[in-house]
């Protein structure tokens, strides 16, 4: 579970990210599937539901209030150490993991509404975003190769700031399981 002041992932300040801008410039090697997932700026969710036809579950793994880092409280334009909700999520398809999944929601801007919808732990944030009628920006869109030891080390992820007109935001962190990889190599396939 969460290791790290609560990272579910360890501590991704020690990770080199890179902006999806210059990433793309690198002439990194993926597939044109893969840099469709770590580049989209709409939910992630939607784009594969419609694209691949992948309906995601849930399983919330934990959820709780904490205090924003020096890192997460300059993405998130709050103050170091502000209250926030901390979602720590696994999407899965066909009951396989897809990718794992972390928000940090500062509370100030968190409707309680919203607040126990994602208590209940059944669908996806952006999900629920869109579904209120809340358009969705993503800034600060970064990529990532995982370092370090762990389970998640050598895998991609990455890293963005959704914001919505009524003031919600959200640091979203996603890292990818290798079995979405193939899953979306199989469906990219189907006529």
């Amino acid at each position: 579970m969460p290791q790290d002041a609560g990272m579910f992932f360890g501590s991704l300040e020690s990770q080199k990210w890179c902006p999806v801008r210059q990433w793309r410039t690198e002439g990194v090697d993926v597939s044109k599937d893969v840099a469709a997932v770590l580049t989209t700026v709409g939910s992630l969710t939607r784009f594969l539901e419609r694209h691949y036809g992948m309906q995601l579950s849930v399983v919330v793994h934990d959820q709780f209030v904490d205090r924003a880092s020096a890192d997460e409280a300059a993405l998130l334009d709050c103050a170091v150490n502000a209250s926030c909700l901390r979602r720590q999520v696994s999407l899965l398809y066909r009951d396989a993991v897809m990718f794992d999944a972390e928000s940090v929601l500062p509370l100030e801007y968190l409707p309680a509404d919203l607040m126990n919808e994602l208590q209940e732990g059944k669908r996806p944030l952006g999900n629920l975003l869109l579904d209120r009628g809340l358009s969705l920006s993503r800034s600060d869109l970064s990529v990532v190769q995982m370092t370090g030891e762990g389970t998640h080390a050598g895998r991609r992820g990455r890293r963005s700031v959704l914001r919505s007109p009524s003031g919600t935001r959200a640091l979203v962190v996603e890292v990818f399981h290798p079995e979405i990889w193939k899953r979306l190599q199989l469906l990219s396939r189907r006529p």
